[in-house]
């Protein structure tokens, strides 16, 4: 069940990063499938620190992981991309826990249950601060990234996506005597 999970999540989230174009380069070089940044490739061991984890220009280098020595080489690869990606979101949850963010799963925040899926997503989309800004502000500081994709929206999208993370979703069921049995 939970490598399905998975799987299902990181299909998911490959087709709203780049409709699942494992050769995608967008305009501010995120690269491939799951549109990853220099920093994330960085965290992953894909590639080594430069001056500016964030303005994605890869300076530092490839650090020959997986055989991978250059974006080209690494948007070549759809098997190396799933294996980052199902990598990056063990590290995006261990990062949310890390906050205590975990604890926020299955509230409603902003209007909207938090669904650990829709955590990840939020997370991937513009990191793990901008997911604890959104919990802190019960959804007022719903930010965005440069193309204007509210992190709201990864929330909701991703939230019926099952994911092996975090805890399961607690029972909603009312008795007929009107009392929650949860």
């Amino acid at each position: 069940m939970a490598l399905q999970s998975l799987n299902a999540f990181l299909i998911a989230l490959r087709m709203m990063e780049s409709g699942g174009d494992y050769h995608a380069v967008n305009t501010l070089n995120f690269l491939g499938a799951y549109q990853f940044g220099e920093a994330a490739l960085i965290d992953l061991g894909y590639v080594r620190r430069d001056g500016d984890p964030y303005d994605n220009n890869y300076a530092g280098g490839w650090t020959g992981k997986h055989g991978v020595d250059s974006a080209k080489e690494f948007l070549a690869s759809r098997t190396v991309q799933d294996r980052a990606a199902e990598a990056w979101v063990k590290l995006m949850w261990h990062y949310i826990e890390a906050e205590n963010l975990d604890r926020h799963a299955w509230t409603e925040v902003g209007g909207r249950e938090l669904a650990p899926s829709g955590m990840l997503a939020a997370s991937h989309l513009l990191g793990t601060y901008a997911l604890e800004e959104y919990i802190r502000t019960d959804g007022r500081a719903d930010l965005r990234d440069p193309y204007g994709m509210p992190i709201s929206s990864y929330i909701a999208r991703m939230a019926d996506v099952d994911v092996p993370f975090g805890p399961k979703e607690p029972r909603k069921t009312l008795s007929t005597s009107g009392r929650n049995d949860s």
